[in-house]
């Protein structure tokens, strides 16, 4: 009897601990990130965690670990305490049926405690209709992928070389209202005269972005729908990604079209290239060199972790040691970089920020914007910028919490900035285009002079052209619904299992 009873007793910590673990880290994420979609958090359950920024960590264990342990102990002991008083105290005054009935009682609560949570879990998530989505199959991306190494991509004879500037959670509402934002006064000047100044395809007259969709609203996902053309999709009984040693195996990206036109790729980051698989995206999809904060680190250019690893401050003045080491080379070269500093939560403000704002996050979000209005002027001036071209895009729209919230019965749909600086072909009709950040990966391509065959590579469709994007043909909310769903091509074609 008390061996049953101990485990019963356990039983009822673990459902406590468990709902109360999961509702308060529920309700955590959603404060901090906002709307998470099932997709990034499956896909971050699934892959290693390494080179997560510690400070996050400490953040929810500082605010939330005492929200689970606290009340799971009390509930704990109001529920076990009536079931084992009777162990070395009154047992022969209590008849069996009275000790049975403490005990199922007990048992009962704990398990409704952990059945409220799980329904509240799913009252606040999209769980439901994810699932409900795994069991819909749908064929729209075998019906609209165009495989990129079936199709015919030409470059010109004198390759262009590119820079490709990953903003971390630059998006459209930092413009000013003005200009098509959300903001007062604008945010980022350097970054709005330049979208002024370039190409910058819109759906209005003023400055536009491209929308992000299903599986491409965090940054691995950007980074796969902006090189590759395609969502990152991840099913919760899917292991293709548990130690993602392939990654994305069938997709054809960018860089892999550019290692084979002779380019060197390189990638920079400030934070740990291992987290969420950017490493192995990058390495597997055109051989990039990368350097990151381990590679800072090994060099002894840092010697400690701030933020992710080492701040945009000292990124953008590696990102000119290594455009320039490149530029020394006998090859075109494609140099990719992804800031770090306007990251959630607040951002990251160093002393050579100004201060001109009331809130962190917006100083740290126009420090952003001048440091990319410097980088681009230092690069106009050197020699290589004439047959170089430039593409600044944010990866996906900014997660701190309640940041920009739309008032009842406001329209504005967020995007991510997109601007082309000195393409090799003349852009038309550029406030009438509708598109996702998966079309940047054909327009990127063509900006550099290539001509593709039909215009569209896997999901995407080059902006240059006169061809309908998927948003377009079918509508956002259309395309969102077809991404989310299940589909057999995707997995046996692209994630390849």
């Amino acid at each position: 009897m008390k061996k049953r009873k101990l485990i019963i007793c356990i039983i009822i910590v673990i459902c406590i601990l468990l709902a109360f673990s999961a509702t308060v880290t529920i309700d955590w994420l959603y404060e901090t990130f906002g709307h998470l979609s099932m997709d990034e958090i499956i896909f971050h359950i699934k892959v290693p965690m390494e080179g997560t920024n510690t400070d996050i960590l400490y953040r929810f264990a500082k605010e939330c670990l005492w929200k689970v342990l606290l009340p799971t102990a009390i509930i704990s002991f109001i529920l076990i305490y009536p079931m084992v008083r009777d162990l070395k105290f009154i047992d022969d005054k209590i008849h069996t049926s009275e000790k049975r009935r403490v005990v199922v009682i007990s048992f009962c609560l704990s398990i409704l405690i952990l059945t409220v949570s799980i329904v509240k879990i799913v009252k606040t998530t999209d769980i439901k209709d994810y699932i409900k989505d795994q069991f819909d199959s749908s064929s729209f991306i075998a019906d609209e992928y165009v495989i990129p190494q079936n199709t015919k991509i030409e470059f010109p004879e004198e390759k262009r070389n590119l820079i490709y500037i990953f903003l971390e959670s630059m998006e459209t509402t930092f413009y000013s209202v003005e200009d098509g934002g959300l903001s007062e006064q604008d945010l980022i000047p350097e970054i709005s005269k330049l979208a002024k100044e370039n190409v910058n395809f819109s759906d209005t007259d003023k400055l536009g972005g491209a929308s992000t969709l299903t599986g491409t609203t965090w940054t691995v996902g950007a980074m796969s729908a902006q090189t590759a053309g395609v969502p990152l999709k991840l099913t919760i009984d899917d292991n293709a990604l548990g130690d993602y040693s392939i990654f994305l195996g069938g997709a054809y990206s960018i860089g892999e079209v550019l290692e084979n036109n002779g380019y060197h790729n390189f990638l920079l980051l400030g934070s740990d290239a291992t987290f969420g698989g950017r490493k192995h995206l990058f390495e597997q999809h055109g051989n990039y060199e990368i350097w990151d904060f381990e590679s800072a680190i090994q060099e002894n250019k840092v010697s400690e972790k701030i933020w992710w690893g080492y701040t945009d401050d000292l990124l953008f003045e590696y990102a000119k040691d290594k455009i320039l080491y490149l530029a020394q080379q006998d090859q075109p070269f494609n140099f990719t970089m992804l800031t770090a500093d306007t990251h959630f939560p607040d951002g990251y403000l160093c002393e050579e920020c100004p201060d001109i704002w009331d809130e962190q996050y917006k100083n740290v979000i126009s420090c952003s914007s001048k440091r990319v209005g410097d980088l681009i002027e230092w690069i106009k001036e050197q020699e290589f910028y004439d047959n170089t071209t430039i593409v600044i895009t944010g990866d996906h729209l900014s997660m701190q919490s309640n940041f920009f919230e739309l008032e009842e019965g406001q329209e504005y749909e967020k995007k991510v900035v997109s601007i082309i600086i000195n393409p090799a072909i003349e852009a038309k009709n550029t406030n009438h285009r509708k598109y996702s950040t998966m079309d940047l990966y054909p327009t990127t391509l063509a900006a550099l002079g290539a001509i593709i065959d039909g215009d569209k590579l896997a999901l995407g469709t080059n902006l240059f052209s006169e061809e309908e994007t998927l948003i377009e043909k079918y509508g956002l909310q259309y395309v969102n619904e077809e991404l989310k769903k299940n589909s057999r091509f995707y997995d046996n074609n692209i994630l390849v299992k």
